[in-house]
């Protein structure tokens, strides 16, 4: 079960060492018990803080890393695409550099792979540094659930916590730790390259459920994931990046209801700016302004 691990890395030197510092000691227990090979392949999107450097150092001492250096910042999906085609062997996982492996990771998701023959893609529990859950899998967008999603209710985003307290099969899983079979890459190529980030992994796993692959969500497998670092958690580009990738999923999945659901989605931004600006939060409140001209 041999392994390769992508990390996409972008101005986050500190996050990005410490990364790499878990993942040894991940991919070192996992190698004891399955007698495997795992492979980190680190893709630096042009980074401006010293990230090169550091990655470089930490290769120096870990052969087993390899380090492509992007001369610009290709975003999520097209580095990910060009790191996967780099990959050789049967699983990939790829990993967020603001993701921490436990010791134990690495081990329970390939093991998984063995115990359930019908999981494909493989999407671990996420927490957050403080240690509560973070939700991150949920069913692939439909009219019914964008109208929910657009009015802050749970939509293709659950919140029930009942939703992530077992393995079960979802219809997509939060891009920050995805382990998948080699094959899944090899038939649906990967990302959309049209999404820079955000919705890139429902927009993928849309793909992958047509082709007849199976997603899986496995709390068994846990991580830590410093949500939002990579992107110094601002709301504002953050949420208008998903507004652009659920317009762009709308018009390739299911286009015929694309007019209905852009007024259905500037109807519930428009709540979202009166509400948010009743509760006096008018920095939100801009942002859902700003929204509509995306939609």
């Amino acid at each position: 079960m041999d392994l390769s691990i992508i990390i996409l890395s972008f101005n986050t030197k500190d996050i990005t060492a410490r990364c790499l510092g878990k993942v040894k000691i991940s991919k070192d227990y996992c190698e004891k018990r399955l007698k495997n090979k795992i492979e980190v392949i680190v893709l630096d999107n042009a980074s401006e803080d010293g990230s090169v450097g550091v990655i470089r150092d930490f290769r120096e001492k870990n052969r087993w890393v390899k380090l492509i250096e992007s001369k610009e910042n290709t975003g999520f999906s097209k580095g990910n695409n060009i790191a996967m085609r780099q990959s050789k062997n049967p699983y990939i996982l790829l990993l967020n550099s603001d993701v921490y492996l436990e010791e134990e990771s690495l081990y329970k998701a390939l093991a998984y792979f063995r115990v359930n023959l019908n999981c494909d893609v493989l999407g671990a529990r996420l927490n957050y540094a403080s240690g509560e859950l973070q939700l991150s899998a949920g069913p692939l967008p439909d009219f019914f659930n964008i109208f929910l999603w657009i009015f802050g209710l749970r939509g293709f985003h659950p919140k029930a916590k009942k939703y992530f307290s077992k393995a079960h099969k979802v219809g997509w899983v939060m891009g920050a730790f995805v382990m998948l079979k080699r094959k899944v890459f090899e038939e649906t190529k990967g990302f959309d390259e049209n999404l820079f980030m955000h919705m890139e992994e429902i927009e993928w796993c849309k793909r992958i459920n047509n082709k007849g692959f199976r997603v899986w969500y496995v709390p068994q497998v846990s991580v830590t994931h410093l949500h939002g670092a990579s992107t110094n958690f601002d709301l504002g580009p953050s949420f208008f990046n998903e507004l652009k990738g659920i317009k762009y999923y709308i018009k390739k999945h299911i286009s015929p209801l694309y007019l209905p659901l852009k007024a259905l989605l500037t109807a519930g931004l428009i709540f979202r700016v009166i509400a948010f600006s009743l509760l006096g939060k008018t920095k939100r409140a801009k942002v859902y302004m700003e929204g509509i001209k995306v939609i």
